[in-house]
């Protein structure tokens, strides 16, 4: 039995995948990691990598396939940069990891916000965390992975909802320049949850590029 590795976005669980898994557990070895939001200190991208690979390790999990949505996506890249050989194919959902473009409305109202010109209390997102829980967020975003994204060299598909207004096309494109061993599907009336607008279509897709030789 083929195992595949579930990783969940940002603010997610090991449930966030629940109307899928159904099926995948079925057929497929299925590992579901939660990753916190909140820690005691700061943590860095490294320190997700390491819980994931600590769940690996736990339930001998040898070699997996993967299927990651948002931030799940900046785990993977760095998961099969760091221990390539324990991973198959991805397939990754609204992945997060490009650096956004430069926006100047964008950085002209976070000067002002920093000069206490205006208030400004950032995303839903970002305001429910505690102190240390936005220092990880704002280490987990403010990180480029165009390094280690170039560095992958397993198969990629890349599922990028149309609506989606959390990752741009631009961003999903820029994934495929990046890397030679992606391709990407796009779907029209979904938005950053493709596995949640179009489940049936998103099984699909993701068990047939797995099984694809």
């Amino acid at each position: 039995m083929q195992n595949i590795l579930f990783l969940h976005g940002w603010g997610g669980d090991e449930n966030s995948f629940a109307n899928i898994l159904l099926y995948f557990k079925r057929k497929y070895n299925c590992i579901c990691v939660s990753m916190p939001r909140e820690t005691d200190e700061p943590w860095v991208l490294e320190d997700y990598a390491k819980l994931v690979f600590a769940e690996l390790d736990r339930q001998e999990i040898e070699r997996t396939h993967i299927i990651a949505h948002s931030f799940g996506a900046r785990v993977a890249a760095l998961l099969v940069n760091m221990q390539p050989e324990r991973f198959g194919k991805l397939v990754l959902t609204g992945p997060a990891g490009v650096k956004p473009r430069f926006n100047l409305l964008r950085w002209f109202k976070i000067r002002l916000h920093k000069a206490k010109i205006i208030k400004s209390k950032g995303s839903a997102d970002y305001r429910v965390l505690s102190h240390s829980g936005k220092m990880t967020f704002q280490n987990i975003i403010k990180r480029d992975l165009a390094p280690e994204i170039s560095g992958i060299m397993h198969p990629t598909l890349i599922i990028w909802g149309k609506k989606d207004k959390s990752v741009k096309k631009y961003m999903v494109k820029r994934w495929t320049k990046l890397n030679a061993y992606t391709t990407m599907k796009i779907y029209k009336n979904a938005g950053h949850f493709c596995f949640l607008d179009e489940p049936a279509k998103f099984i699909m897709d993701a068990e047939e590029y797995i099984n694809n030789v």
